[in-house]
């Protein structure tokens, strides 16, 4: 019996066998699928997969809904600064308006800046030209080292005098201005480092807050009286 048997037994084996093995094979990713170095496999939707080719060199993976693999290759984000705008200052003020909201922090760059009436350097956030500007200052005038503070005041003062003519180069006023987390939507924070001739050329170092809960949108340039003669003020995003 076991003899005669054998045949049919060895049949059932290898038929659950074969079965098993086609099984396996149809749930198995062909290789045919990639194509070359770097390839990768995706899923495009539940038991469902598809090649994603390579990216160029540098690129990084990168998820994003809107591609067919939910997945991309993608320049990677940098730090670093992007020039948003750059004005030339002249009349009693220049705005900027509509600043990107995409950035982490604003940086200003005030340089060669000459005024009508050797006036300090200043300015203001969205417009707002009510009592909401404090800050404390250190001020270093020719050989003299002082302090000030100012609280409740209609604009953020970075200087004290800004030169009146356009030469000599030398004593044109210049200015660095940081504005914090300038997205976030309560008391914005700020640095400002000058240089200016008030009399005796002078550096300026203060910190300062603008007491209003909004977002920065735009920022104003100007002096505390007269007009702008020349100068020009770089706005850069910062990631």
């Amino acid at each position: 019996d076991l003899v005669t048997d054998l045949p049919a037994d060895f049949d059932v084996f290898g038929q659950a066998v074969d079965n098993q093995m086609l099984t396996n094979a149809n749930a198995a990713i062909a290789k045919t699928i990639v194509d070359a170095k770097g390839d990768i496999i995706a899923a495009t939707a539940a038991d469902t997969v598809s090649r994603l080719a390579v990216g160029a060199n540098n690129t990084v993976l990168t998820a994003d809904s809107t591609t067919a693999t939910g997945l991309k290759w993608a320049t990677p984000a940098s730090g670093g600064m992007t020039l948003l705008a750059t004005s030339t200052l002249t009349g009693a003020s220049v705005t900027v308006s509509s600043i990107s909201q995409d950035y982490k922090h604003l940086l200003v760059l005030l340089k060669g800046v000459y005024t009508s009436a050797g006036e300090n350097m200043c300015f203001r956030l969205n417009g707002d030209s009510g009592s909401l500007y404090s800050w404390g200052q250190i001020r270093n005038v020719g050989t003299t080292v002082s302090g000030a503070t100012t609280e409740n005041g209609t604009s953020a003062i970075i200087s004290n005098g800004t030169i009146t003519a356009s030469t000599p180069v030398s004593r044109l006023g210049s200015a660095t201005i940081w504005l914090y987390r300038y997205t976030d939507t309560d008391q914005q924070e700020f640095d400002a480092y000058s240089y200016a001739d008030s009399g005796s050329l002078g550096s300026f170092n203060s910190h300062g807050q603008y007491n209003k809960s909004a977002a920065i949108t735009s920022i104003t340039y100007l002096p505390l009286s007269g007009n702008w003669s020349g100068g020009t003020a770089y706005l850069y995003g910062v990631s």
